[in-house]
């Protein structure tokens, strides 16, 4: 007899993805019944041991970091890679300088080292963890059918030990991993990648240290090497004892054995071969049925064309796989539970946010994570025969491709380092500016290049710089971002610059409060003062100070600032003539004794709500003065209008530059406020430069 029950959400699969999805919806939402289906009995063996530092952050919020740490893994703090030429062999650490700010969730000092891991001992801490906060586990157990209605998600059905389970629920997270077990049962398309799809691994104990390889035996590194047929990997999962594999294509295996294959490519990298010279080929961890000792996993390389629709969501090898030569493929995952927990708790709280939109934006953000790494592995593949440079350069290259901050402040060698730290997977430095905000995320720039790390990281703009718009069009829009430390997606926004025709995107920094929530208020004003400071091509380091006389603040200002800096790195703003600014003569009684007058015939203000985030005070409004027959336009700072008003009704053909300012502050009020007399100071400024005024 079939039983049948309902739950909240049911979780596919007991791996890294899985867990940190069941765990974090239950620690959000304590009374909800969250299932868990898991096939194997654990421990179970499973390939792809070596993590990446930005995994820290999500173990810390699942609140089982200490339990790993604990648990007597070996500690990796580096990567080695070794090319087919006579290229010296690269080492180098993760992480020095690490800014501790931006990672509240992972304590002290987390992300300088990860870990090598037993994935059979791991992957059951991950799931007796689950298990002690509330999940509810079953195991052994298989999904046999998906339910729908319509095109959405209801359920599934289970065997458990013989007996089937009908368990309808709100959501469906797939994390079954190379089973894509609902990707098949929807039937949607994935995308294959031409990389290696076949890998070779085994276990040996007593084998060698090379110092310069594989670093400390308390501090590891992973060592990787090319290969005839594509590469080798070896990762020490203690001082004597290293999981080694080959990846390579599956054509290599025809006519031949795997041991065949794994010890030909081995013995192309004399490293490999000295360090497992005395030692013992063992059986895996958890062991596996008939004894085998060369194992094999493939199929690598994929990706669904969507991650998320009505009721469901893909995350970990479920979504996409990515070839292991940057050991992302645990962090993703890590990150993709995140990420799915965080969208089904958005969709049950929040529903001014459409689960379409939502349901995109998770897919476009796991594209982007996948397509990073992608990228990278590609590189590897097809040009290990050049020389490690252009590997360095091509990651520099993507750093600024995707417009991050401080990546023109980063060597191409700090650039990469940062890649294969795991930081394309993590959200943060979505919704930092133009890259790694202002101490940067800089984990390797002050040990690697000694520059100071800040500077390195959020880089200088000449304070007499002036700046012109480079862009022709400005439309401002939102998008969906989530954070390790909160439970949602959240509403961000973001600018669409139209220049020489094409489309640039802009994320501009977004602060948030000591809980991890993004406060957008300060970045919507901050991003309007700029536009229209830059409205009259104000020099760079005018900007600052513009914002503070108006009374917005040293906050804001800074914060503006950044903004430009940001812009300037994107070439959306470029360098101008050197413009006159009022202020800056305003000890020279002559010039502040000229007659100020108007120059143009008509000033019409008009609402410009094309340039105003929607629903975010506050909005623009546009003057448009009509020189000399044709209008050109002018935008005030927020809530500057009534400014404006007094300015021109005061400039009557009569009064001086001085009078002219004097007489309107006097109407705006109060008098003597220096404040007003500075901002009314800088309107003059402006409209001479817009050539609305004459002196």
């Amino acid at each position: 007899m079939e039983r049948s029950d309902t739950a909240s959400v049911v979780v596919i699969g007991g791996g890294p993805a899985g867990c940190t999805a069941a765990t974090l919806l239950k620690q959000a939402r304590p009374g909800a019944r969250i299932v868990l289906v898991e096939r194997m009995v654990f421990p179970r063996q499973h390939v792809g041991e070596s993590l990446l530092p930005d995994s820290n952050p999500v173990l810390a919020r699942l609140g089982v970091l200490d339990k790993v740490n604990a648990a007597g893994f070996q500690r990796k703090g580096g990567i080695t890679f070794k090319w087919r030429t006579d290229q010296p062999i690269f080492s180098e650490w993760f992480a020095t300088g690490v800014n501790d700010q931006l990672h509240p969730a992972g304590g002290e000092h987390v992300l300088d080292h990860t870990w090598q891991v037993d994935r059979s001992r791991y992957d059951q801490i991950l799931l007796e963890h689950a298990a002690s906060l509330g999940v509810e586990v079953l195991q052994p157990a298989s999904v046999v059918d998906v339910l729908r209605e319509g095109a959405r998600v209801t359920g599934v059905v289970v065997d458990v030990g013989g007996e089937r389970r009908t368990l309808r629920s709100e959501f469906v997270v797939d994390c079954s991993g190379q089973a894509r077990l609902l990707g098949r049962a929807l039937g949607l398309r994935t995308v294959e990648h031409n990389l290696g799809d076949l890998a070779i691994h085994r276990y040996y104990e007593g084998a060698g240290w090379a110092r310069e390889l594989l670093g400390e035996q308390e501090l590891s590194k992973i060592f990787f090497a090319a290969a005839p047929a594509g590469w080798v990997w070896y990762i020490p999962l203690s001082p004597t004892r290293v999981s080694v594999g080959v990846v390579t294509r599956k054509e290599l295996l025809v006519g031949r054995d795997l041991d065949q294959v794994f010890e030909q490519q081995l013995a192309t990298v004399p490293e490999m071969t000295a360090l497992l010279a005395s030692a013992e080929l063992i059986d895996p961890p958890s062991g596996l049925p008939g004894g085998r000792r060369t194992l094999t996993t493939s199929n690598w390389s994929y990706a669904h064309e969507r991650a998320a629709g009505p009721g469901w969501y893909l995350a970990g090898d479920a979504a996409a796989f990515v070839d292991p030569v940057l050991s992302s493929g645990v962090t993703l995952a890590h990150h993709a539970g995140m990420w799915a927990a965080n969208a089904i708790q958005t969709e049950w709280d929040h529903p001014e946010i459409s689960p379409e939109t939502l349901h995109a934006e998770y897919s476009q953000v796991y594209e982007d994570a996948r397509a990073g790494f992608g990228i990278m592995a590609e590189w590897w593949y097809h040009h290990r025969q050049t020389a490690s440079d252009d590997w360095w350069q091509q990651a520099g290259g993507l750093m600024r491709d995707r417009g991050v901050r401080g990546a023109t402040g980063m060597d191409d060698v700090t650039a990469f380092m940062h890649l294969v730290a795991g930081y394309l997977t993590d959200q943060r430095f979505t919704h930092v500016g133009v890259g790694f905000g202002t101490a940067g995320m800089s984990v390797v720039a002050g040990g690697m290049s000694g520059k100071d790390v800040t500077a390195a990281a959020y880089g200088e703009v000449d304070d007499a710089l002036p700046v012109l718009r480079a862009w022709d069009r400005c439309q401002p829009d939102w998008y969906l971002g989530t954070f390790v430390e909160t439970n949602r997606w959240w509403r961000l926004p973001m600018l669409r610059f139209t220049s020489d025709g094409k489309e640039r995107i802009y994320r501009p920094t977004v602060h948030r409060d000591a809980s991890g929530a993004p406060d957008v208020g300060p970045t919507v004003a901050a991003i309007e003062s700029v536009l229209s400071t830059l409205e009259a091509t104000s020099a760079f380091g005018d900007l600052a100070g513009d914002i503070r006389r108006r009374g917005q603040g040293k906050e804001l200002g800074t914060l503006a600032r950044a903004v430009v800096q940001d812009l300037v790195r994107l070439k959306l703003l470029v360098p101008g003539e050197a413009p006159m600014r009022l202020r800056e003569s305003a000890t020279n009684a002559g010039d502040r004794g000229r007659i100020l007058k108007r120059a143009f015939s008509k000033a019409a203000p008009t609402p410009r709500e094309d340039i105003s985030f929607a629903d975010e005070p506050p909005s623009f409004t546009l003057v448009t003065f009509t020189i000399v027959g044709a209008p050109r336009s002018y935008r005030p700072r927020p809530g500057e209008l009534a400014y404006v008003k007094a300015l021109l009704d005061a400039c009557d053909g009569r009064r001086s530059v001085e009078e002219v300012v004097r007489e309107a502050s006097r109407r705006i009020g109060p008098p003597d406020s220096r404040e007003v007399h500075d901002a009314v100071n800088v309107l003059v400024t402006d409209l001479l430069h817009l050539g609305a005024l004459t002196a």
